[in-house]
């Protein structure tokens, strides 16, 4: 987690340490799945969710600890929500790393990882139910079952090269962008905004969103594997088409043509030797340089609804987190 933390602010990190307490506390008290739920912990991460909880409800309750201790076990519950999709996904990719760490299934199989991140997300809506207004119970359920839905689709549409920009944006917003869209619409709500503020802090948390899938679309095309603890097209070798590729489809015009190049072997993934040779066209077109332009319009959008928010400490937080955002390397 250490190097994960150093990247943000000294508030945010202090901020971060308090969610981190509330995540020991909270999975060390889990007997069951006690001893993977540590193990996901330890293997840290941005925790960009709860502090995005924890803001947006700062932005309306500076210094109330009172109102604000519901929204840290909150936080924490997004945490948790993110921690279950990720021992999912890595089932799905049968991936053995995440972040330099084994991963569940490498460690426990698949069939208990399964069942591990199924416990994470109860345990999630637990929380949610003990510490959150009712609509916000139901915005978190609402935004679960999204999330689930854009995998789905991701699933079916696996070299599926008749896709477009728009179906690829709807899927990713699923995905990711309603999950931080979510958070700053519960932590705000909680915070004690007005209904026009929390429509802001939730389109605030949609463009964020949408701007980091797409900078981690960027990161599979062109990233450091060192740097993200996983090769470089993982996702294209399982033919998940990301803007980057859509765009080179589009534009290239090298022989053989992308198209049948990215055709998938009997098991539906792509030959290592496919996977190079794809990633080397797309980094000669503009496929990179084109969705960084993309980045970079959701980060301004974001920007434009946080400057509607109130000033502060917290605001001044986000706002150095949408800077961070835009220099993404992991």
């Amino acid at each position: 987690m250490a190097k994960d933390i150093q990247r943000f602010s000294l508030p945010s990190r202090t901020l971060i340490s308090r969610i981190e307490e509330e995540l020991e506390s909270v999975l060390r008290s889990e007997d069951a799945v006690a001893e993977i739920g540590v193990h996901l912990w330890r293997s840290g991460g941005k925790r960009l969710r709860p502090l995005l909880t924890f803001l947006s409800a700062q932005l309306f309750c500076p210094g109330d600890e009172v109102m604000l201790q519901p929204v840290l076990r909150v936080a924490a519950a997004t945490e948790l929500v993110h921690m279950a999709t990720l021992v999912h996904d890595d089932i799905l990719d049968e991936a053995s790393f995440r972040r330099g760490y084994p991963t569940v299934s490498a460690l426990w199989g698949d069939q208990t990882a399964v069942l591990a991140g199924d416990a994470l997300l109860a345990r999630a809506l637990v929380l949610l139910a003990d510490n959150a207004p009712q609509i916000v119970v139901r915005w978190m359920s609402q935004m679960v079952y999204d999330m689930c839905e854009g995998e789905v689709y991701q699933q079916q549409t696996r070299f599926n090269l008749q896709q477009t920009e728009e179906t690829y944006r709807l899927r990713i917003e699923k995905k990711t962008g309603r999950f931080l869209a979510a958070c700053c619409q519960a932590g705000a709500f909680m915070g004690g905004a007005t209904a026009e503020q929390v429509e802001t802090a939730r389109q605030f948390g949609l463009h964020l969103g949408l701007a980091f899938q797409i900078t981690d679309d960027v990161l599979d095309i062109d990233g450091d594997p060192e740097l993200m603890g996983k090769p470089v097209g993982s996702d294209l070798a399982e033919g998940i088409l990301t803007l980057p590729v859509l765009r080179a489809l589009q534009v290239d015009k090298g022989e053989p043509p992308l198209a049948q190049l990215l055709r998938p072997d009997t098991d539906l993934h792509l030959r290592p030797d496919h996977v190079q040779e794809i990633l080397a066209r797309v980094r000669k077109t503009d496929g990179v340089s084109y969705t960084l332009r993309q980045v970079e319009s959701e980060l301004r959008l974001a920007q434009q609804y946080l400057q509607a928010l109130p000033e502060g400490e917290a605001r001044d937080q986000l706002t150095a987190l949408l800077g961070q955002m835009g220099h993404r390397r992991t």
